[in-house]
């Protein structure tokens, strides 16, 4: 009998042993170029709205959480070109790590075909961008 069991133990241990890596891969719907459309101007009473804007402030999130900012920085809500950066996400949680002066989060969703991130402001801001061909 115990030679049974131990041949029943065998397979539970590697059903439990093996790791689920689908929870690290991005989402096709986020891979690919971001290009800054719209960012949320709020007065502070909470009634803001998107508003269209000109900026040439790209995303580009690649596989394995590796995050390409092109013509600006996620260090701030600035639409002018500064520069370029590398950056991390992670699915899991939604964020994106910003490597500023003080490293912080930003939250990000895709929703109707669109990317928002939502920096932490006390106020409402955002930004939204349209996916690139």
């Amino acid at each position: 009998m115990k030679k049974y069991l131990f041949l029943f133990l065998i397979p539970l241990l590697f059903v439990f042993s093996c790791s689920n890596d689908d929870d690290t891969i991005a989402s096709p719907d986020l891979l690919g170029k971001w290009l800054l459309i719209e960012q949320l101007v709020d007065p502070g009473d909470g009634s803001g709205t998107f508003q269209p804007i000109s900026s040439d402030l790209e995303l580009e999130f690649l596989a394995g959480g590796i995050l390409q900012v092109s013509n600006g920085s996620l260090c701030s809500l600035a639409i002018e070109s500064e520069g370029n950066s590398t950056e991390s996400y992670s699915i899991d949680e939604n964020t994106i790590t910003v490597s500023c002066n003080t490293p912080f989060s930003i939250s990000f969703e895709i929703k109707e075909g669109s990317l928002f991130l939502y920096h932490p402001c006390i106020e409402g801001c955002g930004q939204r961008y349209q996916k690139l061909p």
